[in-house]
């Protein structure tokens, strides 16, 4: 079996905007082998945590925004740039920041 780092088969857009009412799902997903695992870090390092109703990564890698009303707005959320990451043994790569902006 010949093992090959990650590369990205979907890379995500450098900017995204959505409104609240509708919510968005941002693709990322990453070829190699052995398959490499989709997560999505914030522009600091930090390793992002599902927030129930607000946000959460899909099985498929994408990242996910639900519908929100005006008052759940969270900037640290919404108004954040982001980074999805694919990792397997030979290596890992980052996409381009993401820049999240949601208009409430």
């Amino acid at each position: 079996m010949q093992f090959r780092g990650p590369k990205f088969t979907v890379e995500p857009s450098a900017k995204v905007q959505f409104s609240n009412s509708s919510g968005t799902a941002i693709p990322c997903a990453a070829d190699g082998r052995p398959l490499p695992t989709i997560t999505w870090m914030k522009n600091e390092g930090q390793l992002i945590q599902d927030i129930l109703g607000l946000r959460h990564v899909r099985h498929d890698g994408s990242l996910v925004f639900s519908p929100f009303s005006p008052d759940e707005y969270r900037a640290d959320i919404h108004a954040a740039v982001y980074r999805c990451v694919a990792t397997n043994s030979v290596g890992a790569i980052a996409s381009r920041d993401v820049s999240v902006r949601a208009s409430k």
